[in-house]
């Protein structure tokens, strides 16, 4: 069902509010006035954009496996990262995989791009696929708070892992929903 007045759903910004500037978030609490008149508040996190880089090799995908103190455990995850100010998230992406696994790529393929949480957050995210991989001309290092290890799992090991809660965020999921159907291209369909 498609919604023809769209002023029907439209909120107007009546006032912003910054409660928090940090490092990597700022938080703003907002009031809107809602279609019928009524006030609201909404609470918006603004995040950097970042990119994530779903490299396959030989039917292998390659995650880092890292500590999340965001859950309390640790993770495999596709290499990602977030943009640096003026960087293109293909930039980005091309960075990330370099510092996070010591690789570098000849041919990439954006996958997709989306809001990371809609409902509180503006992050958003570019998924690219990476292949052709070879080892850069210049090794960049991990940045200073990071300490990642790279991991070639099958998509039977990945769907194990994802069972046991360790491939466990949306950017990771996502890029192996990817990498099932271009394996199924692959295949012919089969």
């Amino acid at each position: 069902m498609m919604i023809e007045d769209k002023e029907s759903v439209m909120e107007k910004i009546i006032k912003t509010q910054s409660v928090f500037n940090g490092h990597i978030i700022q938080v703003d609490v907002l009031t809107v006035k809602l279609p019928l008149g009524a006030l609201a508040q909404r609470e918006v996190v603004h995040a950097h954009a970042a990119a994530g880089v779903l490299a396959v090799v030989d039917g292998k995908a390659l995650f880092v496996r890292q500590w999340r103190a965001t859950v309390g455990q640790e993770t495999l995850e596709i290499p990602a990262g977030k943009l640096d100010a003026q960087e293109t998230a293909l930039a980005a992406a091309k960075r990330e995989l370099n510092e996070e696994t010591g690789l570098a790529a000849g041919h990439w393929q954006q996958l997709s791009h989306y809001y990371q949480s809609l409902g509180f957050s503006d992050a958003e995210m570019t998924l690219f696929a990476a292949s052709q991989l070879h080892s850069p001309t210049h090794k960049r290092v991990q940045d200073a708070d990071e300490s990642v290890a790279g991991e070639w799992l099958t998509f039977a090991q990945a769907k194990s892992a994802i069972q046991q809660g360790i491939i466990c965020d949306a950017k990771t999921l996502l890029a192996i929903q990817y990498w099932q159907q271009m394996e199924g291209e692959r295949d012919g369909g089969n």
